[in-house]
């Protein structure tokens, strides 16, 4: 039989163990979703920019096929470019109403209030009786989401694979994660950034999280659907050396994609390659220049999907990640880990 966590997090979102599965734009899809969620834990489908409404519901139904628990439906949202529009406010009111997902996630910024002075995203996920994760990267955020009475409050560090706060903006995540838990008095706290390995789950409970929300262990799984020649990157020889957290493919992203990437959140936790190499130790004011006076943008459009210019997106976990496997076992194999690791301590 499996382990059931008695935790005030699996309770509020009816999980079995306190793992999720990240809302990563192009790679989280119902697939994956379903396979987290059947081996007991929270997995999010990625609605990313939520500009195609199809698109997210071939997800949705993807998801319901593949787990058959259309009530453990998770979705996650970017808040600057996912209600930019009163149209996508109704987009996100028929997926609210339509598929009643047991929990919706938010980030940059994670709240998000209607100009038309109707309910907040908080608030209208909560009309139709979803839970609400609000993702953070600073202490004054996580406050500002517990005013808003959001039902759990994600702390990414700067650790982090993917989008996120620019490193001199943001924090660690065992720091930001553990303050947030001594102010939080009754919000569940969930650590994110860097967590690939059980140990890893331990450490975060240790520090008064309930639970974790993990990215880069999840991409390197079958089940994702991103990219899979830069999916192979991650299980190659890396370690911790190998990630850095830069504004410079956001800063070259932002000229050619519709959708950009505002300040604090254009900043991106990446495997180095040339891009970083030539440009992340240099003022953006260069990189501005090289846009703007060169063939620089021209010659990255070129080399798009190329591992050697593309943004591989990884947290400093990475390191210990050797293999692509199915989500299913990954999550098992989590568990069983954090269960090894707090033995472990006990003996101490």
């Amino acid at each position: 039989t499996m382990k059931v966590w008695n935790l005030p997090f699996t309770s509020t979102f009816k999980c079995r163990a306190p793992i999720i599965s990240a809302p990563m734009a192009g790679v989280s899809g119902g697939l994956l979703a379903a396979e987290v969620t059947r081996a007991g834990g929270l997995g999010f489908i990625a609605a990313g920019h939520f500009q195609d409404i199809t698109k997210l519901e071939a997800q949705i139904k993807l998801y319901i096929e593949a787990s058959g628990k259309p009530t453990d439906l998770a979705i996650g949202f970017i808040g600057f470019s996912s209600l930019a529009t009163q149209s996508q406010w109704e987009n996100y009111d028929y997926i609210l109403r339509t598929y009643r997902p047991k929990a919706v996630q938010f980030f940059a910024p994670s709240i998000v209030t209607n100009d038309s002075g109707g309910p907040s995203n908080v608030e209208l996920a909560h009309s139709y009786g979803s839970k609400v994760l609000a993702q953070v990267g600073t202490l004054k955020d996580a406050r500002e989401a517990m005013r808003h009475g959001v039902d759990a409050i994600i702390c990414q560090g700067r650790e982090a694979g993917g989008h996120g706060l620019r490193r001199e903006a943001g924090n660690s995540t065992l720091a930001l994660a553990s303050q947030a838990a001594q102010i939080s008095e009754s919000t569940p706290i969930v650590a994110a950034g860097g967590i690939t390995k059980g140990k890893h789950i331990a450490s975060a409970l240790a520090v008064g999280c309930q639970a974790v929300s993990i990215g880069t262990r999840f991409w390197a799984c079958e089940e994702s659907i991103g990219d899979e020649t830069l999916q192979k990157e991650l299980i190659k020889e890396n370690s911790c050396d190998d990630v850095v957290r830069t504004t410079a493919f956001d800063e070259l992203n932002n000229e050619i994609s519709s959708i950009k990437w505002p300040k604090p959140y254009d900043s991106s936790g990446v495997l180095r390659n040339k891009i970083t190499d030539d440009w992340d130790e240099r003022p953006s004011s260069d990189l501005q220049h090289a846009i703007n006076h060169s063939d620089l943008l021209e010659q990255y459009k070129a080399e798009r999907g190329q591992t050697t210019s593309t943004a591989i997106y990884a947290g400093e976990g990475v390191g210990e990640v050797h293999s692509i496997e199915g989500a299913y076992a990954t999550l098992l194999r989590l568990e069983q880990e954090t269960m090894q690791a707090i033995e472990r301590l006990k003996s101490l």
